[in-house]
């Protein structure tokens, strides 16, 4: 029994009002105000029924004939008294839904409904009650015949958010259909064949946070700027090798329930499932864009903080799209560290979001053969949405360290605010490096 119920029992008992609150266990003030409420509400009623039972009785004592039916008298009445809608029946209603009692502390409500016909199956009692089953799990049910009619209640519960959006995922994955990209013809590959120096080019694309508050337009914003550096590539480098990072925070949330990985409550302006899905095709577009100006791809996943296993999820589906597509390689394999040689380069890759005070001296041990064999070594983070570069030097110069932070595409959020991390620019790079000579070029976009 709900407190409006018990408030209006109470009144049968004639007691004062503080005794009644306290034995319902509710404010003197609460118990007052639904209790003024429920005598203005009764007065009201039965006004409007003393004088529809006067007209009645009159009509019938002075042998008068009403045009109306017994039926039609009804519905004249509850019209009268405001009875509307659902709260209504009819008989001419084969089923109707006449009474919703919702518990919203134990997320439970009973649903009571008249039925022509005797249900025999849960399907037809969640069809007569008009159960969402979306939003409500069909927990009991049960029967009474009235008279002609059936009295049909239900016990329901409601399905948890998280439920609820794993449900809504799966209906969406039933219907989706995957972006189809030609394997391209090598005949029709856009490289600059004209150039002398033939280098290795470095797209950083992490902290992308698709889903985020400020995000919405993040997968317009990250085709302008592969567009715009990749043509700044072509026209001056031959671009024998691009190595694509993508996997740190390229989801703003690794939950049904909007949060991190470890649970960490962030803006979002979406559904986690409407952020993956943007950020699948955004970045099938973009492998498959810059695929046309490389003579070899290299896909690489480095996850992040944000979405430590939905960025895996979404590795490995864009390289089952592009399987079959030539010299395009996917290292999906999960690891917070990678390392990928070309020439003399050692080019090192990590989130950042742990310690880099050791950063030399772990990839100097955890790949002795790389470091050994390379003259130039770049580490390659993000995590701070901002530019950053810092140079260990070595006995010889020439075979030091660089660990850079790369800017991100992201917009900013009451995070970054509240702790004063303002001023960064949006930005994209593409890195370049020659062989023997190391790092030559660099090319911004700047939202």
């Amino acid at each position: 029994m709900n407190i409006i119920e018990a408030v209006y029992h109470s009144l049968k008992r004639k007691k004062s009002a503080d005794i009644e609150a306290e034995r319902l266990g509710i404010p003197l003030s609460q118990y007052q105000k639904v209790r003024s409420e429920i005598i203005t509400v009764v007065n009201k009623v039965g006004q409007q029924m003393d004088d529809i039972v006067l007209k009645l009785v009159q009509n019938n004592l002075s042998g008068a004939k009403s045009e109306l039916s017994a039926e039609e008298q009804l519905f004249e009445m509850e019209q009268q008294l405001g009875i509307t809608g659902d709260m209504r029946y009819h008989a001419d209603k084969p089923t109707s839904v006449v009474e919703v009692h919702e518990d919203l502390e134990s997320g439970t409500s009973k649903i009571t409904g008249i039925s022509a016909t005797e249900p025999r199956s849960a399907e037809e009692i969640i069809k007569i009650l008009k159960i969402d089953t979306t939003k409500w799990k069909l927990s009991q049910y049960w029967n009474k015949e009235k008279g002609t009619k059936w009295l049909v209640s239900a016990l329901v519960t409601r399905i948890p958010q998280a439920e609820q959006v794993q449900n809504n995922f799966l209906e969406l994955l039933s219907e989706y259909k995957l972006p189809q990209f030609e394997p391209i013809d090598p005949a029709a590959f856009w490289i600059n064949a004209m150039s002398p120096e033939r280098v290795c080019g470095v797209l950083s694309l992490q902290d992308l946070h698709f889903g985020k508050v400020g995000n919405e337009d993040m997968g317009e914003i990250l085709k302008n700027s592969i567009e715009y550096l990749v043509a700044k590539g072509y026209k001056n480098y031959m671009m024998e090798k691009v190595i694509m990072i993508i996997g740190p925070d390229t989801l703003n949330m690794d939950t049904f329930s909007g949060t991190t990985t470890k649970g960490t409550p962030v803006e979002n302006s979406e559904m986690a499932t409407e952020a993956y899905l943007k950020a699948f095709e955004a970045l099938a577009w973009t492998i498959a864009h810059v695929r046309q100006f490389c003579e070899n791809l290299e896909v690489v996943f480095i996850s992040g903080n944000h979405d430590r296993l939905s960025s895996f999820h979404l590795l490995h589906a864009l390289s089952q799209t592009f399987k079959e597509w030539p010299n395009t390689v996917f290292n999906i394999d999960y690891a917070e560290r990678k390392v990928i040689t070309y020439g003399d380069n050692m080019l090192c890759f990590e989130h950042g979001d742990v310690t880099a005070k050791n950063n030399p001296l772990v990839y100097a041990v955890e790949y002795p053969q790389q470091w050994g064999a390379s003259r130039h070594r770049m580490l390659y983070t993000g995590h701070y949405h901002g530019r950053k570069t810092k140079e260990f030097i070595t006995e010889n110069e020439e075979h030091g360290f660089v660990s850079r932070i790369i800017p991100a595409l992201t917009n900013s959020d009451y995070y970054h605010y509240h702790n004063k991390f303002v001023g960064n620019k949006r930005s994209a790079l593409l890195h370049l490096h020659e062989a023997e000579k190391g790092l030559i070029s660099e090319f911004v976009y700047t939202v």
